[in-house]
């Protein structure tokens, strides 16, 4: 990977940022090699390696701790289309992790994107949502097919929430 890195190569860049923290490629740095890595190819769009740079960012990893900037690569990452994101930055805003403020409207916003995307642990928490009306509108059959849909796809929190309704076996 390195040498692909070293021409330009992105997804090499974030590959070879792996390898570094996983310990597969020896340098003196490791976290802060790995961050650089991140960093480069975050900036050339790889949506993995922007997910990556965030954590690094969250965690102080290689980089001094910033969750605003990991929150702005974690939205960047999410933007194109990835449903962990996604779900990730709904549990930001629904619990007022990683530096932003609780708002249940925001989370809403995020879960709804990574259910679309097939996610089935957004697919539950947006069931909840519906159920207890934080974020959006109260809707009772929203949330069942929320947490059905969720359930259809291994959600145990969806399995547990049609159980205690009496609705699975």
């Amino acid at each position: 990977f390195r040498a692909a890195a070293m021409a330009g190569d992105a997804v090499a860049m974030n590959c070879l940022a792996g390898a570094v923290e996983e310990g597969l490629a020896q340098v003196d740095e490791p976290d802060a090699t790995a961050a650089d890595w991140y960093r480069k190819a975050a900036e050339a769009g790889v949506v993995q390696a922007q997910s990556n740079y965030g954590l690094a960012l969250m965690q102080g990893r290689g980089v001094p701790r910033d969750e605003k900037a990991a929150v702005d690569w974690f939205v960047r990452a999410a933007d194109q289309g990835d449903p962990d994101v996604q779900n990730w930055l709904g549990l930001c805003y629904q619990d007022g992790r990683c530096g932003v403020l609780v708002d249940d409207a925001e989370a809403a916003r995020w879960y709804m994107r990574a259910a679309d995307s097939g996610d089935a642990d957004a697919q539950a928490e947006l069931g909840a949502m519906y159920k207890e009306g934080r974020g959006v509108e109260k809707d009772d059959e929203k949330a069942l097919d929320y947490f059905m849909t969720a359930a259809d796809a291994g959600s145990q929190a969806a399995l547990d929430e049609l159980r205690n309704r009496g609705l699975t076996a």
